[in-house]
């Protein structure tokens, strides 16, 4: 009886995402050394990719909807300029009023559906001469209005922002306030230029 001799090599090759080996097997009958036969096999790795989200709003919206960091973001994609305010208005249709300095150099009041994001411009108005100086403190401000919010969830994780106000009184601040319920209200102050987290109104 012939003995046939059978030779098995694999050769495997395993990366982090996945791999691939293949086992052949070879006969002394066989001069080419071609394989018999081929299996691939894929080995599945770890998945190291991940989704972040730097602008992720870490704010709940009033009754589970539109928050504030995002009523500016819907303000400013309807309007380009910088936000100066956002204030929660309870009056009649839920909505955001935004504040907007905008590229034109007017002032423009937005609607922003507190459900929806939809957003309405109110009216537009040119710039007061006697404000210069405000507007020029807001537009060198190196926190914006959406920083402000993002500073003060980071000091109170899962508060809801219903106002934010850039101080006109040429102190460079943000006044920040949470809570709509009297018990959770809570006033913040959000230094314009290093976005350092103070509890409570500002001293005069």
């Amino acid at each position: 009886m012939k003995r046939k001799l059978v030779i098995a090599t694999v050769a495997a090759a395993v990366l982090i995402g996945g791999g691939t080996y293949t086992a052949a097997a070879l006969s002394d009958d066989d001069a080419s050394g071609a394989a018999v036969g081929s299996a691939p096999v894929t080995v599945q790795g770890r998945d190291d990719d991940r989704d972040d989200d730097a602008s992720e709003d870490r704010s709940a919206g009033p009754a589970g909807s539109v928050t504030a960091a995002q009523a500016v973001a819907a303000a400013l994609k309807h309007t380009q300029g910088t936000v100066s305010s956002v204030d929660l208005d309870d009056d009649g249709d839920r909505h955001w009023e935004v504040e907007v300095l905008g590229k034109d150099d007017r002032e423009h009041e937005l609607r922003v559906d507190v459900r929806t994001g939809a957003v309405r411009e109110d009216k537009a108005e040119a710039e007061n001469d006697d404000r210069d100086g405000d507007r020029a403190a807001l537009r060198a401000a190196s926190v914006d209005a959406r920083e402000a919010v993002d500073a003060a969830l980071r000091a109170h994780p899962g508060a809801t922002v219903t106002s934010v106000d850039f101080e006109d009184d040429g102190s460079g601040r943000w006044e920040v306030e949470l809570g709509e319920d009297a018990a959770d209200e809570r006033e913040l102050t959000i230094d314009a230029k290093t976005a350092s987290v103070t509890t409570g109104p500002a001293d005069d």
